[in-house]
């Protein structure tokens, strides 16, 4: 494994354990941190060490399976085997791999079974390593990837790429958020700019998770807003039609009226249209 991922996965899955710890002692797993169905996946998750998390992902078929789940949606197996373009044995062999260790739960709904990420710390994972690991030999990743998925995307469930960092940094020039080191931080007077989008930062606190971390952005190597905060951007956005997510990947498509409100009401530049 490449030395910078190496240490990426390792300070990750450490600091997987210690959120899954937290959330033990503070009896909350079954409140909202993580949802009681992914509970005990994560804390197999929580069991493995480096090289068996090496062995989970070293294949390019479960990659690619991991990647596709990154838009935080549920999907089936024969789904899945399209995204990594194998067969739909291959895909079951793939995805049991992946349920064992932990990283993914499935869920049974009838006869079939969906597929989802056990966690969010999960999908931090995913993403910090596609931010360290070089794509094809070269260190820019933001060339190989389709340009819809680098202008918008979910990243589990808050808003990356161009469309997540632009709004980030809109929200720390106009005094909604403040960023130090690891995490950016709420200001103790709420911002109009969260009425604006329709965001209650009441409900937003009262969450169970971290209210708003600092997510470094896989393409455009920037800081975005993720936790309950970028979450509940992120889920407004699309309850007001702001967005509409892709049928085939996890890219998102900014409407009209999206455009409107981020141009006219919270000041982002006009590349948003």
């Amino acid at each position: 494994m490449h030395s910078a991922a190496h240490d990426i996965c390792g300070d990750l899955l450490e600091r997987m354990k210690e959120d899954i710890d937290m959330m033990k002692e503070n009896d909350c797993s079954i409140a909202g941190a993580i949802p009681c169905h992914r509970h005990a996946a994560s804390e197999r998750a929580q069991e493995m060490d480096l090289a068996e998390f090496g062995r989970a992902i070293g294949h390019k078929s479960r990659v690619a399976m991991l990647q596709a789940l990154m838009g935080g949606k549920a999907l089936s197996a024969s789904e899945l085997s399209w995204h990594a373009d194998v067969t739909n044995q291959t895909a079951t062999s793939h995805l049991n791999e992946l349920v064992n260790t932990g990283l993914l739960y499935r869920r049974k709904c009838g006869r079939f079974h969906y597929y989802e990420l056990s966690s969010k710390e999960v999908a931090s994972i995913i993403e910090q390593l596609a931010l360290a690991v070089p794509v094809n030999g070269r260190r820019d990743p933001g060339r190989s990837v389709k340009p819809e998925l680098k202008k918008a995307r979910f990243c589990y469930d808050h808003l990356a790429g161009e469309l997540g960092v632009a709004i980030s940094r809109i929200l720390v020039d106009r005094g909604a958020l403040t960023l130090e080191q690891d995490n950016f931080y709420l200001p103790e007077e709420e911002h109009a700019i969260y009425r604006e989008i329709g965001i209650d930062l009441t409900e937003v606190r009262s969450k169970r998770r971290q209210l708003c971390p600092r997510c470094v952005d896989w393409t455009e190597k920037l800081p975005h807003v993720a936790g309950a905060l970028g979450a509940a951007i992120a889920e407004k956005m699309v309850e007001r039609k702001f967005i509409v997510r892709s049928r085939h990947d996890r890219s998102v498509r900014i409407t009209k009226e999206g455009s409107s409100f981020l141009i006219g009401r919270l000041g982002l530049s006009s590349p948003f249209t």
